[in-house]
């Protein structure tokens, strides 16, 4: 974060932490309380720890690919030879086997060679799918296992359960084109798997394929099943109407109403015909009853209901009314028969020939009659009752003819009816038939293309697979193993965390040292590292400027520089910060409390001897120890060599004595304390501190234990005044116009 920004934290006038020098000294641990932090010790809430990892980042993929390159060397040393290795294994391990393989044929379109039927790609696609599945089918499998010779091949014999073996490793697809499928399968012996694959083609081909021929075959012999037998129906309906027609003399409709019509006529006439005849036999009864009773000629006009003179006559004339029916009779046949010869087709049909034989009997009794003369009264009366008779006879015959030829003609009609639907299906089933036994002659849908073959070379492509894969999976693995530990180390990665996470006022942040290598083709090194040094100074004057605009700042002369742990530049702020209070003209001291890997004396070049450890321990004057810098107003008591004696008179009063010396001669007094978690020397020294300083290392801190630190402080009454980050990264190129101020660098 550059000066400007951190600037912006200086506005306001009262700090939140401002206390009277008074309070500095006698406020008990938990006086104050941070705004965004908590002091409760009860329960997980109050932790800090909880706290900080809660409010950190949530696990993304943005976090995984950060925590990786903060990592990416190590995880590159630690990959790269568990890539080999896993490659290796994977080489080793992975066994190179023979690939055998058939090819078949998918028509997208069923071949046909009349009919056509279009074929949609969609149902192309299901077809394929569908034989896939067929091929590799248990039914399929099944058959190829039984063809001979395959359950003896060494293959197959070796396996527990051949079936789910072959089920498993059986590979069905397409081939370089959607209509090609590609049925294959890897072994160590060559000659068997292509054996089992040829079995399995096979199996497909005559199961499914044929299979599919010899259904289309059965249903031609249904279709020819059930054309025969319409044909049969037609046949005897045909020889049924045949046969009526020949019973009623047409097989016509329009003739057969004729007839109908001519027969109720008939039935007609002899109807009255009949009944005139009956009357007049009952006369003739009544008349021979009359003669052979006694009284005839007193009794006949009363019987007759005539004169005697008419009773004469009509026993004189016996003959001439007996004529007289007989020649109406033969009028009545001849006419019946020419109209029956008219239209009746055959000419000997029964009922014609009866009336020929009537007519020939009446004209041959009309001839007897005229050459005898007259006969008896007696002969009539049975000429009577013989054409009653006869009459009778007729007239039930014309009727049962009537009646035959009503449910004739119904039944007759009934069976052209059927005829004609009948034939309409035969011929349906007849076209059917027809077309597929045109259709069996083209060719089936799928077709061999490729038999399977003996392999001659290894199959090397699915190991050299598998070993790329082995070891890219195991350098990704490495990866995300170290980016995961990293990511859950949970790592300072933005000024933002001290504020935000921490709850800690911002005070500054300090750029980080460019890299030798980064854009060298630029700037020359010398100048990058200039305008670094420029850079940091000028941020370490704005976080000075924060601190001495504070209200309180007469009260906070003792400022304590503390990090968490090592090596995150607590040494190099307290060094810059001391120089930069002493450039702006405020004499200040910088007092090397981190006995145990003092640094502060090589920043800031001056020797390590007689310092703060033989101070403590042999009791020396102050002044012996100051060492003076090349700035007018800064000062410096190194670490020394320590001592246990030095490290116990710490632990005791935190050398309490000393600040009370230094408070009078200097106005700011920086103390570089050692880590806060390691050491317990930072918490004996804070006792005598007016304000605390928390820096952390981009990068580097640890949230977790920055947090901890922070509490810490806090329980030990120490004011946190803030914190500063160090080794941000951020662009350098508008630092390029400043003074040429150095601490512990180079200024090119």
């Amino acid at each position: 974060m550059s000066s400007i920004e951190t600037g912006s934290l200086a506005k306001g006038t009262t700090h939140p932490r401002a206390s009277t020098s008074q309070e500095l000294h006698t406020r008990p641990p938990s006086k104050t309380v941070k705004p965004g932090r908590s002091t409760q010790k009860s329960g997980p809430r109050g932790n800090p720890v909880w706290r900080a990892l809660q409010l950190a980042e949530p696990m993304t993929p943005q976090g995984l690919l950060l925590a990786c390159k903060r990592r990416w060397k190590p995880a590159l040393l630690i990959g790269i030879p568990a890539a080999v290795l896993a490659a290796a294994a994977a080489w080793v391990l992975v066994p190179a086997y023979y690939t055998s393989f058939a090819l078949l044929k998918v028509a997208s379109t069923e071949p046909r060679l009349v009919f056509k039927k279009a074929e949609s790609e969609q149902s192309f696609d299901t077809y394929r799918q569908t034989q896939m599945a067929m091929i590799q089918s248990r039914f399929v499998l099944n058959a190829a296992l039984r063809r001979p010779g395959i359950s003896e091949l060494e293959t197959i014999r070796t396996k527990a359960f051949p079936l789910e073996w072959l089920e498993e490793n059986i590979v069905v697809g397409t081939y370089n084109s959607p209509e090609i499928l590609k049925i294959s399968l890897a072994g160590g012996h060559p000659e068997d798997i292509t054996k089992i694959v040829n079995a399995v083609k096979d199996a497909f081909l005559d199961e499914v394929v044929l299979a599919d021929r010899k259904q289309r075959i059965a249903r031609l012999n249904e279709l020819e099943r059930i054309h025969s037998e319409t044909e049969e129906k037609v046949r005897q309906k045909e020889q049924r109407v045949e046969s009526l027609a020949k019973e009623l003399g047409t097989g016509d409709s329009q003739a057969l109403s004729i007839k109908h019509q001519m027969a109720l006529e008939q039935i007609s006439l002899l109807r009255r015909e009949h009944a005139r005849v009956r009357f007049e036999l009952m006369r003739a009864q009544i008349n021979e009853q009359s003669v052979g009773a006694a009284g005839v000629e007193a009794d006949l006009p009363v019987l007759l209901g005539s004169s005697p003179e008419a009773g004469v006559a009509l026993g004189a004339s016996p003959g001439k009314s007996q004529a007289a029916l007989t020649a109406n009779r033969i009028t009545q046949l001849q006419a019946l028969i020419s109209r029956y010869e008219a239209q009746v087709v055959d000419q000997n049909h029964p009922t014609l020939q009866k009336y020929r034989d009537e007519l020939q009997q009446l004209q041959a009794s009309t001839g007897s009659v005229e050459t005898s003369g007259g006969e008896a009264h007696g002969s009539r009366l049975d000429i009577l009752k013989r054409q009653e008779k006869l009459l009778a006879e007729e007239l039930e015959k014309y009727s049962d003819l009537v009646k035959n030829i009503g449910s004739s003609s119904f039944e007759l009609e009934l069976m052209k009816s059927d005829i004609a639907q009948i034939s309409k299906v035969s011929d349906q089933v007849g076209s059917e038939m027809e077309s597929h036994r045109i259709e069996l002659k083209s060719p089936t849908r799928i077709t061999l293309m490729q038999e399977a073959e003996i392999p001659q070379v290894l199959d090397l492509g699915k190991k050299k697979k598998l070993t790329g894969a082995a070891g890219i999976g195991a350098i990704g693995f490495v990866f995300l193993a170290i980016s995961l530990i990293e990511f859950h180390s949970r790592r300072i990665t933005d000024p933002q965390d001290i504020s935000q996470t921490l709850g800690l006022d911002l005070l500054g942040s300090l750029p980080a040292m460019p890299k030798p290598l980064i854009k060298f083709w630029e700037q020359p090194k010398e100048s990058r590292m200039a305008l670094w040094n420029n850079a940091l100074i000028e941020a370490v004057d704005s976080t000075r400027s924060i601190l001495l605009h504070d209200p309180d700042v007469e009260q906070r002369r003792v400022l304590m520089v503390a990090s968490a742990a090592a090596q995150e530049g607590k040494t190099t702020f307290a060094c810059q910060l001391a120089g930069s209070l002493a450039r702006a003209g405020r004499k200040t001291v910088l007092v090397d409390f981190d006995l145990r890997r003092p640094r502060a004396h090589e920043l800031l070049n001056v020797p390590l001897e007689l310092g703060l450890s033989e101070l403590l321990s042999e009791k020396l004057d102050v002044q012996t120890v100051l060492h003076s810098t090349s700035e007018s107003c800064l000062s410096v008591i190194p670490a020394g060599r320590v001592n246990e004696a030095a490290l116990q008179s710490i632990a005791q009063n935190g050398a309490d004595w000393l600040f009370e010396e230094l408070k009078k001669e200097f106005e700011f007094v920086i103390v570089d304390s050692s880590p806060i978690l390691y050491v317990a020397d930072g918490a004996s020294v804070g006792r005598n501190v007016d304000g605390a300083i928390m820096v952390v290392r981009s990068h580097a801190s640890r949230l977790p234990a920055v947090a901890v630190a922070c509490e810490r402080i806090e329980m030990l009454g120490i004011d946190l005044i803030g914190g500063v980050m160090v080794g941000v990264q951020s662009n350098l190129s508008g630092y390029g116009y400043s003074y040429d101020y150095h601490y512990g660098t180079t200024s090119g």
